[in-house]
């Protein structure tokens, strides 16, 4: 049962960052074999996982792995939930908090127009 002015308990174990970083996640869904390179953002990640976005997920996608730039190694994982655009994945291995944090101030530069 329920009280007024219960406050919602949060089941994170892991502390999520913002992150706004581009990552190419290859993704193998249930009907295929072959995986399928998806350039996305990263939105926020953890520890445990992190939330992608893209216009390009295929539907029904069972296990990723992310490459992501600066890290120099793949990320592999298990998609828990997707949307239409998005993936909230799982790691297959936690992640350190040195990573996370290093991967979240990733940040994108403009291109200069040249003159």
């Amino acid at each position: 049962m329920t009280q007024l002015g219960d406050a919602p308990r949060e089941k994170r174990v892991h502390f999520r960052r913002d992150a706004n970083c581009p990552v190419i996640a290859h993704a193998r869904n249930r009907e295929g074999e072959n995986r399928i390179a998806v350039p996305c953002w990263m939105v926020n990640l953890s520890e445990d996982g992190c939330l992608l976005t893209s216009d390009h997920f295929p539907p029904r996608i069972i296990d990723i792995y992310l490459i992501i730039p600066g890290l120099g190694a793949k990320v592999p994982g298990i998609a828990r939930t997707q949307g239409e655009y998005t993936v909230n994945m799982q790691f297959s291995a936690k992640l350190t908090a040195d990573i996370i944090n290093k991967v979240a101030r990733i940040k994108t530069v403009a291109k200069q127009a040249s003159a």
